[in-house]
């Protein structure tokens, strides 16, 4: 695993963490949100697959929690563009980094 995978796991961990606490104080007035804190959370564990066990799941973990993410702010009536392009950036940047180590993740 190179050192810039390695970074870029922690400020997603990290960011994904804080987003799902975030988002449980929004749940708290508006229900839906619940889906948000579990995608939250499916990111935050793909993260944590891909850092210690070295797992090819997590990269799909965080590839799903994205999509639903993206889904759910279009429901909400967020902003689709900033949304969809979140939801293609942080998978993109993982899969850059690690598609030259793929074989390395079981």
């Amino acid at each position: 695993m190179t050192t810039g995978l390695k970074v870029w796991l922690w400020i997603v961990l990290v960011f994904n963490a804080f987003s799902g606490v975030m988002a449980i104080v929004s749940a708290l007035l508006i229900p839906l949100m619940w889906v948000v804190v579990a995608a939250e959370a499916l990111v935050v564990a793909g993260a944590v697959m891909l850092l210690f066990p070295r797992k090819k799941m997590g990269f799909f973990l965080i590839c799903g929690g994205a999509l639903i993410s993206f889904i759910l702010t279009v429901v909400l009536g967020g902003n689709i563009v900033s949304s969809l392009i979140s939801a293609i950036i942080m998978p993109l940047i993982i899969w850059l980094l690690i598609k030259n180590t793929w074989y390395e993740f079981h």
